[in-house]
């Protein structure tokens, strides 16, 4: 929690609109400390946002990985109990009962298209900026962040591991000026930046609980920081 009351303080004269949190208790409960940590009013949020929950290894939860033994195809080890880390070609593969890197991709653009759209919309509908944040954990960041990147028909990826906490910012401009009229699930003309990258800043001086175990011990978590 001493990490999750940092990045509180950290953004405690960051104004948000609204904040959003996976429902899993790592992330609400960074959400509840930056929230804590918000002026009064109070911003608007909305903790039970499953779209972005961390991806899903089904059986292979909270085991170690294992080196891949040569012959033995994937289901095999599965039948072992073994999981290895799957090779960036297998993107369609999937641990028994789990989500696959496509399925997440998948979720990530559904959850930018539900939670940080409208918020798109309403900037270039109105001309008032906003500015969210969306706490969710390290697989699944990387996935947001691209997501938004590609609503301005850019691309991304991330250059390593999140640390817990750690925080990505990212710009939306709206392009050709406000009050624009656009449909609620329409994209406006929008330039996306990613302006800030694995921030840990408000960790200096902090140390570390430990590391993680198992198969989420590649991931971290953190806060999606999106100014509109």
């Amino acid at each position: 929690m001493q990490q999750a009351r940092a990045v509180g303080s950290y953004f405690a004269n960051t104004p948000f609109t609204k904040i959003y949190a996976s429902p899993l208790p790592r992330a609400r409960d960074t959400a509840e400390a930056v929230l804590d940590a918000q002026p009064i009013p109070k911003p608007l949020h909305d903790f039970t946002i499953t779209q972005i929950r961390e991806q899903s290894f089904g059986a292979a939860e909270g085991h170690q990985t294992c080196v891949r033994e040569p012959g033995k195809t994937l289901e095999a080890h599965f039948a072992e109990g073994k999981y290895p880390i799957l090779y960036e070609s297998e993107k369609h593969v999937a641990f028994p009962g789990g989500e696959s890197a496509e399925d997440l991709t998948r979720r990530g653009e559904r959850a930018v298209r539900d939670v940080v759209l409208p918020h798109v919309v309403n900037v270039a509908r109105s001309g008032k900026d906003e500015h969210i944040a969306l706490v969710s954990h390290g697989l699944c960041i990387a996935q947001l962040v691209s997501a938004i990147v590609q609503l301005g028909g850019g691309t991304w990826k991330r250059k390593g591991p999140m640390v817990n906490t750690g925080w990505v910012r990212v710009e939306v401009r709206i392009q050709g000026g406000m009050s624009l009229e656009v449909a609620d699930d329409e994209v406006p003309p929008v330039e996306v930046t990613v302006t800030d990258e694995g921030r840990t800043d408000h960790l200096e001086g902090l140390l570390d609980g430990g590391p993680l175990r198992g198969m989420k011990a590649i991931m971290g978590g953190g806060l999606v920081d999106a100014k509109i």
